[in-house]
């Protein structure tokens, strides 16, 4: 996967993405950019810290992005509260125990998310672990670093195969 690609492509969408004033929830904000990516030994040290193995494509992903340079904003269309801003596309190493919560969730109700998986034709008893991307999905990490699925886990029990890649998954997150 060629990342440099897929984040001039976004960042591309994302110089004139427009702001929606009639809905709720966090969007992204015009201009927003990647951060730059983490070098080979930052990559290693993160791994340390989740304690497995990236998938390949992650490991591609870090070297070039690294979450967005700026917030994610939610204005209330009534008007009543102020905006507000809240990260929405982790930054690691510094979100880690942030979204330490998405992890401990999945684990504990692991059976629904195993089975969107399954059907999707992953071998579920080959997961090591997951790594938080974004809200509430997650990159699930298998044994075999060439797969990288990403699932969207709602309150533990409510799951979906968002993308059978890492690049899937952002392609349609971002509708690129």
């Amino acid at each position: 996967m060629d990342w440099k690609k897929f984040k001039q492509r976004s960042e591309k969408k994302f110089r004139k993405i427009p702001l929606y004033f009639n809905c709720y929830g966090f969007q992204i904000q015009p201009g927003t950019k990647w951060n730059p990516g983490l070098n080979e030994f930052e990559i290693k040290s993160l791994e340390e810290l989740f304690g497995f193995t990236f998938p390949d494509d992650y490991k591609s992903m870090l070297l070039t992005i690294n979450g967005f340079d700026r917030d994610g904003i939610s204005i209330d269309p009534d008007g009543e509260i102020e905006d507000e801003f809240e990260r929405i596309i982790y930054i690691y190493p510094q979100d880690y125990e942030r979204t330490k919560w998405l992890t401990e969730e999945i684990f504990e109700f692991i059976n629904y998310t195993k089975e969107p998986l399954s059907k999707a034709g992953f071998d579920t008893n080959q997961i090591v672990g997951f790594v938080p991307l974004y809200g509430h999905r997650a990159l699930v990490v298998f044994q075999d670093t060439s797969l990288s699925p990403v699932v969207s886990v709602h309150q533990g029990t409510d799951v979906i195969v968002y993308g059978n890649s890492l690049l899937e998954y952002w392609e349609k997150e971002f509708e690129l």
